[in-house]
């Protein structure tokens, strides 16, 4: 049967109990709150009137939540600042999934939440920015309605979501109680360091279809908690966009001979130096990762892929040109495909029962040109209501179409709107 997702969330992180140090020989449920070392820490700079890209020291307010060591926020002065947590680095939670990324996520969003003010503090006298040069290095203090100031850094490392990333220079101001709260969670076996599951990630991937997915998401994804399911499945990867911050996000698709429909969803495989960007358009791959939503569509993340699928007979198989492309003016580094071709120029063609079938005859397109030999491909396509003999021989087409058996050159077009007359 079918495996369904299910995750029961109990991690109770907006706990009210305050727990102190515990016992070194004692393992804590990851379910426990604690702040017994933040709560030492006590904000001494004075912040009002103050500007946190000039000043170093500032109020805000948040605007965005990204993932557990960082959150987008809005200064006093109306700038938008993404803010890089500085001493610490959670679990990956967006473009990368992993162990308690989703969990650390939420406990920031849960902390922030509660805040009736937050003060960002620079690591410098003025802003500097993070190596990457889009985020701006600081530590977040917040105060509530039932506490004072807290140190959201320092937070984040008590209660086991991440490691002390300091060390002991006056870079890290902080870091005497960075050691004692990293010390403390690790004595514990808190959250990182524990063995026990979390329960907002997904260690065995469920088996589906993208089909299945879209008919029935909430069987896969959890909105209340942002939590998706880790899932499996065979695609073809048929376009790549990449973003103007040099991320890469694919297009996998399913399609069902017996209908005639396709199916499709994001894959997001990060940045031009990750290995899961070097997916290549035309392949079919047996894919793995965790559902996501981003920007209110869903998306795959967090991917471990295989570029052979296994076939009776065989250990391997390099099958490749499934989903083919004919068209003279895309970019091929760009589409990091070697299954692109030039123009289609037709030679012959017929409609009978509805269905268009036709010759045509293009050359592939390498990295530094074409190949001088062409190629001849036979190609189908459900004819439209109003079709009215449009295509005829000597037309010249751009197209894009599966090969549905290997190496056979035939070509089986999802839909008339995929073909552009030149």
């Amino acid at each position: 049967m079918k495996k369904i997702f299910s995750i029961i969330i109990i991690l109770s992180i907006a706990c009210a109990c305050l727990f102190g140090l515990i016992a070194c020989n004692e393992v804590a449920d990851n379910t426990q709150y604690y702040d017994k070392i933040t709560s030492t820490l006590k904000l001494n700079k004075n912040y009002e009137g103050k500007s946190f890209l000039d000043d170093g020291v500032g109020l805000a307010t948040v605007d965005s939540y990204t993932d557990g060591d960082t959150t987008r926020f809005k200064l006093v002065q109306g700038t938008i600042v993404s803010i890089r947590y500085y001493q610490i680095d959670t679990p990956e939670s967006t473009g990368n999934v992993e162990k308690w990324g989703k969990a650390a996520s939420k406990f920031v969003e849960d902390r922030l939440s509660q805040a009736t003010e937050v003060v960002l503090e620079a690591t410098e006298p003025k802003a500097v920015k993070d190596s990457y040069g889009t985020r701006y290095l600081g530590y977040v203090w917040y105060k509530t309605a039932d506490h004072d100031f807290k140190n959201l850094n320092l937070e984040v490392v008590e209660n086991g979501f991440s490691a002390n990333k300091g060390d002991n220079t006056s870079s890290y101001p902080y870091n005497e109680y960075f050691k004692k709260a990293n010390v403390f969670a690790q004595s514990i076996k808190l959250r990182i360091y524990s063995d026990l599951e979390d329960p907002m990630y997904s260690n065995d991937p469920i088996p589906m279809t993208i089909k299945e997915f879209i008919e029935n998401n909430e069987l896969f994804y959890i909105p209340e908690t942002d939590v998706g399911a880790k899932v499996e499945f065979t695609a073809y990867i048929t376009d790549l966009r990449v973003s103007p911050s040099d991320t890469y996000t694919f297009t996998a698709l399913q399609y069902e001979p017996e209908t005639g429909k396709t199916y499709s969803i994001n894959v997001y495989a990060g940045y031009s130096s990750s290995s899961v960007s070097k997916l290549k358009i035309g392949h079919m791959y047996h894919i793995i990762g965790n559902i996501q939503k981003y920007n209110g569509s869903f998306q795959v993340s967090g991917l471990s892929y295989g570029a052979f699928i296994p076939v009776e007979g065989e250990t391997t198989v390099t099958q490749r040109n499934y989903y083919m492309i004919f068209d003279s003016q895309k970019a091929f580094i760009m589409q990091l495909s070697d299954v692109l071709y030039t123009n289609v120029t037709v030679t012959e063609v017929s409609v009978n029962n509805g269905v268009i079938t036709f010759k045509g005859t293009a050359k592939q397109r390498i990295a530094n040109g074409v190949k001088d030999d062409e190629k001849t491909f036979t190609f189908t396509v459900k004819a439209p209501a109003n079709y009215n003999n449009q295509i005829g021989v000597g037309s010249v087409l751009s197209l894009t179409g599966l090969q549905l058996v290997k190496d056979s050159g035939e070509i089986t077009i999802l839909d008339y709107s995929n073909i552009a007359i030149k």
